[in-house]
């Protein structure tokens, strides 16, 4: 009974935090927040020397496997769980999720044209197209923007790469010893990007045009992964006017660099298809 009790709440809790992150349904006005930095040397170079040394920092990888720990924070209770991430540049993201005695519970997979989960607990599982996904929320993201979030680095809404000519399509500020490069994409959401003055991408920033959304993802405890530079602690969080925080914790153990990884989706006969539109009828009535 309550291995029963504690699969519906996980259910519940995985929905509420993967959906929302899809569809970036939450938290205040848009207001970049201070990092401290390790250094006191100011940013002393031009704008765009300064944009082209942040590109250098462009975490490398051809696969990219790693544990991680899972602490998930929503209004009404905090879960922790184990995860395997898996990614293959430029292919597919995979990230198992088990929530309770070592069994998976739920995958997730992101492909280049599709986003697909599957919930072991229900028997069922859900196969959308970003083009698709992009008409419930009006935003212009897509498989590259997903990857480059969770291997620190910048990207353009809706675009495949950055290059160093990308440049005139953000505008820069700096503090001192950070930087703000901010781009929209073509339905008015702002994309924030904050760097240190060691061109270390610190946070990535998402508000709504109407300033009422805000998503961010956060970096910290850098590391050293194939002679690069790495988060070891990220932070996802996501918020909207009159509602709680909702954030999800990623700690991750001995990421491995361009080892050979094997993922899969298989789909269990039976199973029942579920809608992106669904899983956003099921958050509305959470």
């Amino acid at each position: 009974m309550l291995l029963k009790r504690n699969s519906k709440i996980w259910n519940v809790l995985f929905y509420k935090a993967i959906g929302s992150m899809l569809i970036l349904g939450a938290l205040a006005a848009c207001k970049s927040k201070t990092v401290a930095t390790d250094s006191n040397a100011e940013i002393l170079k031009s704008e765009e020397v300064f944009f082209s040394s942040v590109l250098n920092q462009t975490f490398r990888f051809n696969t990219l496997s790693a544990r991680l720990k899972l602490d998930i924070q929503l209004p009404d209770k905090n879960v922790s769980a184990r995860a395997h991430l898996k990614m293959i540049h430029n292919d597919r993201i995979s990230l198992s999720i088990q929530p309770m005695l070592g069994v998976e519970m739920f995958r997730m997979e992101l492909t280049k044209d599709s986003v697909k989960l599957l919930d072991r607990m229900n028997g069922c599982f859900m196969t959308e197209s970003y083009e698709r996904m992009q008409g419930e929320t009006k935003i212009a993201f897509n498989f590259y923007n997903l990857q480059s979030l969770f291997t620190n680095n910048i990207f353009l809404p809706g675009e495949n790469e950055v290059a160093v000519h990308h440049f005139r399509q953000f505008r820069m500020t700096t503090n001192r010893r950070t930087a703000l490069l901010k781009t929209k994409d073509d339905a008015g959401w702002l994309y924030t990007f904050l760097a240190d003055n060691n061109e270390k991408l610190l946070s990535t920033t998402i508000c709504d045009p109407d300033e009422t959304s805000l998503f961010t993802w956060d970096y910290s405890d850098f590391k050293q992964v194939a002679k690069q530079r790495f988060p070891f602690q990220m932070k996802a969080g996501l918020r909207s006017d009159n509602t709680k925080p909702r954030v999800i914790k990623l700690a991750f153990s001995k990421p491995e660099v361009d080892m050979p990884v094997k993922t899969e989706f298989k789909i269990p006969s039976g199973y029942k298809r579920i809608t992106f539109s669904q899983i956003i009828q099921s958050l509305e009535k959470l």
